[in-house]
Formats: C-alpha cells, sequence, structure tokens
C-alpha cells in the first residue's frame, strides 16, 4: 500500500501499460505494417513487467531472465493481449505491503556477472513505470520515422509532467 499522501506506483505501472496500448492503437489506425518499428521495444518493456509479476510473490525478480518472445514483436494482438494481462495482475496488487523486501537480479556493467541487490516492491514499481516511459518516447520516435504520427505526450516522464504542471499554477 502506498504511503499516505505518497504517489500510487501501482497507479503509475498501470498509467505506463495503458500508454503502451494507446501507442499500439494509434499504430494499428494509421499503418499496422509500422508495428515492427515498435514492437521490439514493447516486447522489451512487456518482458520486464512479467518477469517482475512472475518473481515478487517468491521475493526475487531477474530482469535479465527473459524469454524474448518475438510474436509480442511482430504481433500486436499478441502484444495487447500481454498488457491487458498485465494490467490484471498489477491491479491485484492494490492491497500488497509494496515497503516488502525483495532481491533484484541484473546486469550492472557489461562483460561482469548479474547483480543480485535488495530492493523493494515500490522501487520496482517506480522503475517499471519510468523505464516503459523512456521507451515510449522510443517508440514514438520510431513510430514518426515510419510515419505515424503518435501524441508525444504519452512518452513524457511523470516529473515532467508534474514540473509543467508547477509551471502553469505558477502563471
Amino acid at each position: 500500500m502506498p504511503r499516505e499522501g505518497a504517489a500510487d506506483p501501482v497507479e503509475g505501472c498501470l498509467e505506463s501499460c495503458r500508454r503502451c496500448d494507446a501507442v499500439v492503437a494509434s499504430v494499428l489506425a494509421q499503418d499496422p505494417a509500422a508495428y515492427g518499428a515498435i514492437g521490439p521495444h514493447l516486447r522489451h518493456c512487456l518482458d520486464h513487467f512479467q518477469l517482475f509479476l512472475d518473481g515478487w510473490p517468491s521475493g526475487g525478480v531477474d530482469y535479465d531472465d527473459r524469454e524474448r518472445d518475438v510474436r509480442a514483436e511482430r504481433e500486436p494482438a499478441v502484444a495487447r493481449g500481454l498488457i491487458r494481462e498485465i494490467l490484471t495482475r498489477l491491479a491485484s496488487m492494490r492491497g500488497v505491503d509494496l515497503g516488502r523486501e525483495i532481491v533484484v537480479v541484473s546486469a550492472a556493467a557489461p562483460g561482469r556477472p548479474p547483480l543480485s541487490t535488495r530492493s523493494r516492491l515500490e522501487r520496482e514499481l517506480v522503475f517499471l513505470s519510468s523505464h516503459t516511459i523512456h521507451h515510449i518516447a522510443i517508440m514514438i520516435l520510431c513510430a514518426r520515422e515510419a510515419g505515424v504520427t503518435i501524441p508525444l505526450d504519452l512518452g513524457v516522464a511523470y516529473s515532467t509532467e508534474a514540473h509543467r504542471s508547477s509551471l502553469l499554477a505558477q502563471d
């Protein structure tokens, strides 16, 4: 559960997944063949969410243990099905103690063994939403190169949105 007055990291992840779906919908509405330009980035993000959701209940997440199922890269229906599944699984985390510690495994440097480090569920949720928004920004650029226009605001980081809102509030 988020601390009182704190941001809700589950909601941040839900929003980043909804934005992924909006990107796919925009591509499909304008040029379905352009899906290949965004598919690898989308699959990468979905892999991270799946690894987190599969691992956290047992107390560990290995972000490098990705299957890299290329169907999600090539088939928008597969990716959208995964997005719906991830949204459902994330929503079920409401009420979970997000301060719970977990062990995270991930490569930290080239040519070195993966690093195991302690983290908390809330920290990993923040990572996942930020990581996904970063890749959405890249997907938007890739889609634009392929001739598809996607609203730029889908790839804007939550911190940037907050900063822009604070500037508007000052006016």
